[in-house]
């Protein structure tokens, strides 16, 4: 009876910790249950984001190409129509050159008319004469500057002006 009644206690013992580890497995099976929809609910929320994030990527994506593409075409038109200027760079000297002549004779004139000119008519001819060498010196430097234009540009300055036209590129995005 004794055995009978330790046997019974040990049952009972085991029987009431079965029920109370039950119970506070419960609660741990339920906080488990919580994470696993709280996490499934975080990683829709993560795919959602993510999606978004790429469709914002492709935009700026497309918009960047649109720039660029842009930004060549300008580029292209402007060499196109610089190839064409320079081009006529010979033509645009020699007529420049040619007015300048007609300058000078021009000058050469007035300075012999204007040491038997009096008065009134000394002024007006000393004007004319001032405008033509003002004219003649606007000439003279739109035929140097023309010039030089035929001149090669050195590799150095042509990098630096690449890389400063990419740089203002990257500023306009």
């Amino acid at each position: 009876m004794r055995n009978l009644l330790l046997l019974l206690v040990l049952i009972s013992g085991l029987l009431a910790g079965y029920l109370i580890g039950d119970y506070r497995g419960k609660a741990a099976r339920v906080a488990l249950e919580k994470a696993i929809e709280t996490g499934k609910t975080l990683d829709s929320t993560r795919q959602a984001a993510i999606a978004k994030l790429e469709t914002e990527l492709r935009s700026i994506d497309e918009k960047h190409r649109q720039e660029l593409d842009a930004s060549r075409q300008e580029y292209d038109s402007k060499a196109a129509e610089w190839q064409r200027e320079k081009a006529g760079l010979d033509e645009k000297i020699r007529r420049l050159s040619a007015k300048r002549a007609e300058n000078d004779a021009q000058l050469k004139a007035l300075n012999e008319k204007l040491g038997s000119a009096s008065g009134a008519e000394k002024e007006k001819l000393e004007q004319e004469i001032e405008r033509l060498r003002m004219e003649r010196e606007s000439l003279t430097q739109q035929i140097e500057g023309n010039a030089c234009l035929k001149v090669p540009v050195p590799q150095s300055v042509h990098e630096a002006l690449k890389l400063k036209m990419a740089n203002d590129i990257g500023e306009k995005r």
